[in-house]
């Protein structure tokens, strides 16, 4: 039994998309949004939760700021994901790009979902935010929550460093939470969103490691 596989071995190895312990910190983002999103509670989960952050928010200077540089963040650790990706490791060229994909197509279904359920803000519905987005900018799902953690995932496969994806996945519940502090979001639109933007980005990524397992496989 050898301890260490050759480099000829690892360049004939199928690619995976996450180790395990990669997946935890995205698996846990999951299920906590889906508790958030199915777990009753009397005068609703969501809107108890809404108010106490708010509350919150509103003693807190430029909270508004809070989740526009955690996306900033975010965004350029991507950035710096595709390209450490793309010159350090070629086998990880497809999914990158695939994962890339699918946080743009989780932002349009975000879009899309938003003139489904058009839900007013909580804003509307109470004042608590400096200021509210005007009538028909709908509140769910989170386009913030599904940029956030659809990063997250790209971020994941980029660099594979697991205290890298925690760090990651801190920031995208920071900008969650910074949303519904500043009071533009409800709970349950941050916990849609991140959903959104963790699945679709894990099913781009998965859908192109299974086409290069295949190709290579056929190639050989």
């Amino acid at each position: 039994m050898q301890p260490f596989s050759s480099p000829a071995r690892l360049e004939t190895m199928p690619p995976s998309m996450l180790s395990r312990r990669q997946l935890i910190p995205l698996v846990t983002a999951g299920l906590l949004a889906i508790a958030v999103l199915v777990v009753p509670a009397p005068g609703s989960f969501s809107v108890i939760g809404t108010q106490w952050f708010a509350s919150v928010g509103s003693g807190i200077r430029n909270v508004d700021l809070v989740s526009e540089a955690g996306l900033s963040l975010l965004a350029a650790t991507t950035a710096a994901s595709i390209v450490y990706a793309w010159i350090r490791h070629p086998e990880r060229r497809a999914k990158m790009v695939a994962g890339a994909g699918g946080v743009v197509v989780a932002y349009a279904v975000s879009e899309g979902a938003k003139l489904v359920f058009a839900q007013p803000r909580p804003c509307s519905r109470w004042a608590i935010a400096a200021e509210c987005p005007p009538a028909g900018d709908w509140s769910l799902p989170s386009n913030h929550a599904t940029l956030a953690f659809g990063a997250v995932v790209v971020i994941a496969v980029g660099f594979g460093r697991t205290w890298l994806t925690w760090l990651a996945a801190a920031v995208a519940a920071l900008v969650a939470i910074g949303r519904i502090a500043q009071g533009v979001h409800y709970l349950h639109d941050v916990a849609l969103g991140a959903l959104l933007g963790l699945v679709v980005t894990i099913v781009f990524v998965r859908l192109a490691t299974r086409r290069t397992v295949l190709r290579d496989g056929g190639c050989r």
